[in-house]
């Protein structure tokens, strides 16, 4: 579907044709699965390409599972460089103004703070867009690794912050320039589901979703706690978890947890899902839960929003930035599963709460998550940086 062009707001210091600005995304396509590529095929799939000049690079290579993402095997070490290989040879044969380069935790930074440098050197201004929160990529890091992440920094001419936490880069790198973007979908597929869900009653068995990478780190067993304490109580519910392991082992460990629990009737298991699937489990859900330890802005999150779901999730990252206790969801603190279920037995219990969170969350989506909005302000970056 092609979108027509429309007029932007840019910069007055910057008198260039934003059509005309030559932009090289360096960014992940699927596989494998998971927010982040989300995230770029929304954005390839907008109207950005017809709004500057744009070429992509994939710098995450395809042949490699989550659950060994941001680790120093050799492996990951020799698709690293291939994949700084990749991004020197589009740097070459395009010759962008403005290199806008994707990154993540562990031994993604390492490599694309490679590519920022490759980028510099060959000439380009540079946009760095970490998918992680600050405390993740910094906080409690040794001194060699802060050491690279302000050189890295400084190398660049912005950095595209995904939650307000990273405000905090201009302390750490006195005079680096922060832009605040939230990520964004396309969100007619979920409205669809809201204004389905906002036009019939509410169901008696509510159903719990968490859609996302399954392990340790994303508080998933700690979902298995929240589970059986409702269980004990006697809360008519359940629990779908939706997606593959983050970490081996960890999936096998959460399934012998599940029946040595008794849960097994309570808490399901489901492998990742796309398309039509992914779509049928927010409309069949009631809650979405998200109790993971570390964040940058899910998208899971945001689906779920623009499909009127509430949201109990933990106060970490760009959830607060997303989630407003009491409005369209409740915060809790990480690793604790007693907050977790006091939250969903408040929305459970409460009928007009839940009818109220349904609409404030896809309220709140529509308004702030729109891919072409998020078009506008990136391009309105773009010009900025140049």
């Amino acid at each position: 579907m092609k979108h027509s062009k429309k007029s932007i707001t840019v910069s007055q210091r910057d008198s260039q044709d934003p059509a005309q600005l030559r932009v090289l995304l360096a960014g992940h396509l699927p596989p494998p699965i998971g927010g982040v590529a989300a995230y770029y095929q929304s954005l390839l799939s907008s109207s950005l390409p017809e709004r500057v000049n744009l070429k992509f690079v994939q710098t995450s290579t395809h042949n490699r599972d989550f659950s060994q993402s941001g680790r120093a095997t050799i492996s990951n070490l020799i698709e690293a460089v291939r994949d700084c290989g990749r991004f020197l040879r589009a740097v070459i044969s395009y010759r962008p103004q403005l290199c806008h380069i994707s990154t993540a935790f562990g031994l993604s930074f390492l490599k694309h703070g490679i590519c920022v440098i490759i980028a510099r050197v060959l000439g380009s201004r540079v946009l760095l867009h970490p998918h992680c929160s600050l405390s993740t990529l910094y906080s409690d890091r040794p001194e060699w690794w802060r050491y690279w992440f302000s050189q890295v920094i400084r190398l660049t001419d912005g950095v595209i912050a995904l939650s307000s936490e990273w405000k905090l880069v201009s302390k750490i790198v006195p005079g680096s320039r922060v832009y605040l973007l939230q990520n964004a979908i396309n969100l007619a597929p979920y409205q669809s589901i809201a204004q389905e869900r906002l036009s019939h009653p509410l169901r008696e068995d509510i159903r719990i979703l968490y859609l996302g990478y399954i392990g340790k780190a994303k508080g998933s067993f700690d979902l298995l706690d929240t589970a059986l304490r409702m269980s004990s109580q006697g809360v008519d519910t359940s629990f779908d978890l939706v997606g593959s392991e983050m970490r081996p082992g960890e999936l096998d460990l959460l399934k012998q947890q599940i029946i040595a629990g008794n849960l097994s009737g309570v808490v399901r298991i489901h492998p990742p899902v796309l398309g039509a699937e992914k779509l049928n489990c927010f409309r069949n859900a009631d809650i979405f839960v998200y109790p993971s330890y570390s964040e940058g802005m899910p998208m899971a999150v945001i689906e779920a929003m623009a499909s009127g779901l509430p949201i109990v999730a933990t106060n970490v990252g760009g959830l607060p930035d997303m989630v407003e206790s009491g409005v369209n969801g409740f915060l809790v603190d990480t690793g604790c599963p007693d907050q977790m279920a006091d939250a969903l037995l408040k929305i459970i219990t409460n009928p007009p709460l839940l009818q109220s969170m349904q609409k404030k969350s896809a309220q709140i989506a529509a308004k702030r998550f729109d891919i072409e909005q998020h078009v506008l302000k990136l391009v309105d970056i773009y010009a900025q940086s140049i």
